[in-house]
């Protein structure tokens, strides 16, 4: 029997956990639960309540987290928690265990995906040995990039959600503008991201002098699908709009030409507006380098657990050495 890992999806609202075994290049999760952040004062807490309700006790975990990750220690963006080594590793009686980003785990789980946990976005042309752009809001707006080497693919967890955002209409430059007066350097996160959403909405009750009715990232979500608030409508339109923009950006800026996969909690939640929006249009529209994003394929993750089996193959990689 496969020796288990522990591993962990932990963002800035849930923790999610299960147990992953590996057999060859095969992983299998199995008994994921998920958690609120607001629930458990730690995320020891959170992993001693997991741990009660599954049999066995792993010697071995990977724990995904939602920020940068430095000498082994985690301050999350947008959560209370902190994460430290010796605080999980000791109480929980473990022989190993890593930390890695949320979105290296995802990229790192994409290959371990079956096909029906996709959704094709844009049709288009791969180019094989062209790194792949893994990209999604959630708590925060991940990025993390899968470059091809000849030693296999590599996967570079990166903070391009914090770029600055770059607004082009009118519109936008109000919205950025009103983001300012409680941020003053407006990251992209601060628009395509749970919390971005809640300030997109915010903001455009502003600029249109509606009265705001105050909304939460999935009650404008589920707005969106109702139509029952208009402006909520229009501030998901604008979030896929922007989403685009930002994500061809990104495809500028790193040569992703082997395709994007869209992951982050937020999409696959909106998955029917999403796909009848503005985005890959926005993605597409680069002027003069509108041909170099236009030929790559994007898809979009729509099952859970992706980061779960990229905890487990990041487990094992780690092994490896």
């Amino acid at each position: 029997m496969a020796d288990p890992i522990l591993v962990a999806d932990i963002g800035g609202t849930n923790a999610r956990f299960a147990i992953a075994e590996a057999i060859g290049e095969t992983i299998a999760v199995r008994d994921a639960q998920t958690f609120r952040a607001e629930d458990f004062e730690t995320i020891r807490d959170a992993a001693d309540a997991y741990l009660e309700s599954v049999a066995g006790k792993p010697k071995r975990a990977c724990f995904a987290v939602a920020g940068p990750i430095i000498d082994d220690e985690v301050d999350f963006t947008n959560s209370h928690w902190t994460l430290r080594a010796p605080e999980i590793t000791g109480p929980l009686r473990l022989d190993q265990f890593r930390i890695v980003n949320d979105f290296y785990a995802l990229a790192a789980g994409v290959v371990h995906l079956s096909d029906d946990a996709f959704v094709e976005v844009k049709a288009g042309t791969p180019i094989a040995d062209a790194p792949q752009l893994i990209i999604g809001p959630g708590t925060g707006l991940g990025q993390a990039l899968i470059v091809p080497t000849t030693a296999g693919p590599k996967v570079v967890a990166t903070e391009g959600g914090h770029v600055s955002f770059a607004p082009r209409t009118d519109e936008e430059i109000k919205i950025k503008k009103f983001i300012a007066r409680e941020h003053p350097r407006v990251s992209a996160e601060r628009l395509l991201s749970g919390r971005g959403l809640v300030n997109i909405h915010r903001a455009l009750c502003a600029i249109e002098g509606a009265q705001r009715v105050s909304l939460q990232a999935n009650e404008i979500t589920k707005a969106a699908l109702t139509g029952e608030y208009p402006i909520a409508v229009k501030a998901v339109d604008l979030f896929c709009a922007l989403l685009g923009r930002v994500a061809g950006d990104a495809v500028l800026a790193t040569g992703a030409r082997g395709g994007v996969v869209l992951g982050g909690g937020i999409l696959p939640k909106i998955k029917d507006v999403f796909l009848k929006s503005d985005f890959a249009e926005r993605f597409c529209e680069k002027g003069r380098m509108s041909e170099y994003v236009g030929a790559v394929p994007i898809k979009m993750i729509v099952s859970d657990g992706a980061a779960l089996y990229g905890a487990a193959a990041a487990m094992e990689k780690s092994c490896d050495h």
